[in-house]
């Protein structure tokens, strides 16, 4: 295994075959993915004009197969490796559109290696497409791994600081300003924190000093535009990579399903209002609303929402919160909102009760 690079560089198309062959089989545990990481970090370390020599015969073999190729894929996969810090850049046209492509899909595995694809782009002073973007986000999140690990430069790319594709997170990124120092992004992203079973006193009081100077009442319109938008078909179709039919396209992007979380958060710690009750109540049987083969589009954005409405100290909200109490069905969300409405119930006294 070890010598695999250097016989590669020597020349050896075929082996080069056989390997990038292997490149693409995994078990049911990370052994193949961990042997193609120490090949592809074997070719990085090859000199440059063994690189070099290597990369013009890969780009070759390139043109010469079928464009349905597996292995077609895999040269421009090596080319990309091996012409790193090189004045050329081969294939770059040809990467440009498997990345674009990349953007039609829900996910992919981390053994497709597209990582190293983007490192190439990001050196040769590109970026992605928000839609490709979106994908390495969503990949890292379906599978438990980080989808993009030798992405330097975009391993966790901000921007978009939200995933695109679903019509209330482009809207507000269509209200929030590019600048890494608009105070409405850095709202945002901190609502992408929001990845507890519950917000800590330290995620309420950064989400306060992040609202207050954006106006409570502002935020709170704002927010609730945004959710009313939440559960409309997306703006875009993707495509399953694995399974013919899981209905990826029904349920909430993950990556933006953290934001949700965190907005039905951010409302709680508003001054009461009616429309933020309401929002949350819609939030809560929208992120309920079952999907064949799915279950409930995120029960987790559910939960949000009822622990929202829970933390609101108003008649509208613990009226909204009977009103669920009689309708929701789904086991979790229900414990949430009994334990709601009875913390409600013991603060206004026995006779509320």
């Amino acid at each position: 295994m070890d010598g695999l690079p250097n016989r590669i560089a020597e020349g050896d198309i075929d082996l080069a075959d056989t390997t990038l062959h292997a490149m693409g089989v995994t078990d049911s545990g990370y052994r193949g993915v961990g042997w193609s990481d120490r090949l592809l970090d074997g070719l990085r370390d090859l000199p440059q004009e063994r690189r070099r020599g290597l990369a013009r015969s890969l780009v070759e073999r390139h043109h010469r197969l079928e464009e349905a190729s597996e292995f077609r894929a895999r040269t421009l996969l090596l080319a990309g490796i091996l012409a790193a810090n090189l004045p050329e850049d081969p294939l770059s046209a040809e990467r440009v559109e498997v990345l674009d492509d990349l953007g039609e899909y829900h996910s992919f595995w981390y053994g497709e290696h597209f990582s190293v694809l983007v490192e190439a782009e990001l050196a040769a002073g590109r970026s992605l497409t928000p839609a490709a973007i979106a994908v390495f986000r969503r990949s890292g999140m379906e599978y438990g791994f980080p989808a993009a690990p030798r992405v330097r430069a975009g391993e966790k790319p901000t921007d978009p600081v939200l995933n695109v594709g679903e019509k209330w997170a482009e809207r507000a990124l269509e209200e929030v300003g590019p600048g890494p120092d608009d105070p409405w992004r850095a709202l945002l992203a901190h609502t992408l924190t929001a990845t507890s079973a519950k917000p800590s006193a330290k995620w309420d009081r950064l989400a306060r000093q992040l609202a207050e100077p954006l106006g409570p009442e502002l935020v709170r319109e704002k927010v609730v535009s945004w959710l009313a938008l939440v559960g409309v078909p997306r703006t875009f179709r993707v495509e399953p990579v694995f399974c013919k039919d899981r209905n990826f396209n029904e349920v909430f992007d993950p990556y933006n399903a953290l934001a949700l979380r965190g907005l039905a958060w951010l409302l709680s710690l508003l001054p009461p209002h009616s429309d933020a009750v309401r929002a949350l109540g819609v939030l809560v049987e929208t992120s309920l609303e079952k999907v064949p083969g799915r279950g409930p589009r995120s029960a987790k954005v559910a939960h949000a929402g009822a622990l929202a409405l829970g933390r609101v100290d108003s008649e509208p909200a613990s009226a909204e919160l009977d009103r669920l109490a009689a309708r929701v069905t789904h086991k979790a969300t229900a414990k949430v909102i009994a334990t709601a409405v009875e913390a409600q119930a013991t603060a206004r006294g026995p006779r509320a009760r």
